[in-house]
This record gives structure tokens, sequence and C-alpha cells, in this order.
């Protein structure tokens, strides 16, 4: 399955499409004479680019996308300049063509204004995000260490009114009432405290 591809000068070579987008995109590079570091993408009679730069599976077979023995042109994807903010924009699809059609050209201007439209609608969402992510995040609450209770359930409420289940005048939380001449000479005196 062939398909063929025109550049330049009503130049066209053809190309064998059972084949992965990669690789195919790799020769048709090496055949029109560009690097690559060059970003191109393939576009039909009508101007309708394949946006094979954008695939994310760059090793699908390219018959899965192309029809055999149709015509495609080679497009140079220009992007904004390196190291600046807007280097991922999308600036111009030009066909690698020494006199492309007025029509062809205004398909790819106008596909190359709706990628950039989206990819600037995208920024603005994630930034919105971003935003909405810090203002969540400054009104949080501040929690407080629990003293190890939050291992435990809740009582229920009966039983907070409930009277304690040691005998009364008992206060568990004071300093203990308990001399050691009190206390058999076998026993010692042994602090308690909760382990959390």
């Amino acid at each position: 399955m062939f398909i063929f591809i025109k550049h330049g000068d009503n130049q066209q070579f053809l190309v064998n499409i059972n084949c992965s987008i990669l690789l195919l995109l790799h020769y048709t590079r090496g055949k029109v004479g560009l690097s690559k570091r060059d970003i191109i993408d393939l576009c039909d009679e009508t101007g309708t680019m394949k946006l094979f730069f954008l695939m994310k599976t760059p090793g699908e077979y390219a018959s899965k996308f192309l029809t055999a023995r149709n015509t495609y042109y080679v497009c140079k994807v220009e992007r904004g300049p390196q190291g600046t903010r807007l280097e991922r924009a999308y600036r111009a699809f030009v066909p690698l063509l020494k006199n492309p059609e007025p029509e062809l050209i205004d398909a790819l201007r106008t596909q190359c204004e709706i990628l950039e439209r989206n990819r600037i609608k995208m920024l603005r969402i994630q930034e919105a995000k971003k935003v909405v992510a810090i203002e969540s995040s400054v009104n949080l609450p501040v929690r407080l260490p629990e003293l190890c209770l939050s291992q435990y359930p809740p009582l229920p409420s009966s039983q907070l009114k409930a009277p304690p289940p040691w005998p009364p005048g008992m206060n568990l939380l004071s300093e203990p009432n308990i001399d050691a001449h009190d206390l058999p000479t076998t026993s010692s005196v042994l602090t308690w405290a909760p382990v959390c």
C-alpha cells in the first residue's frame, strides 16, 4: 500500500504506508531535505492536516490514518521561538510546495489558528486550576494534634453524663493521696500514664 507525497516544484515520491508513523515521517524528512529536528506533518489535497506531530502513539501503522493511492503534501509545523514563553505556540503550517493553491494555504491557516486558540484555552484552564488549588489550600483549617484520641472511637453521649466508674471522692487526675506507710512493704508505688 503506497501513497504519493508531493513537495517542492511538483516533485513527488512514493511511500509505503505499512510502517509506523514515526518511520514514515523520518523517511519523508530525509526525502525533502529537512533535519530530524524539523517538525513535519502531512495534509491531504484539501489541506486537512493529519496531526501526526501531536500523536501520543507514533508507533501505530500509518495505513490506519492514510488512504492508499492518495496524494499528500508535506507541511512544516512552525512553532514559537525557542527559549521564550511562546515556544509551544503554533505559528504556521507551511506546505513545502513552490506554488501552493490559495485554498490550501487558507485551510492550513485556519487549522493552525484553531490549534493555537485551543492551546491558549488549555493554558488558561490549567492556570485557573492552579489558582483554585492555591486558594483552597490557603483556606484550609489548621488541624491541631488530638493527643492520640483519634485512634479511639468517641464515647456515646449517654456515657459522657454517667457517673464515673470509680468510688465517689476519688479523683484520678489529681496527685495520688497515698503515702508509702499506707502500703504493705512488699508493694511499690507505680505511676500510671496512658500510652498512645
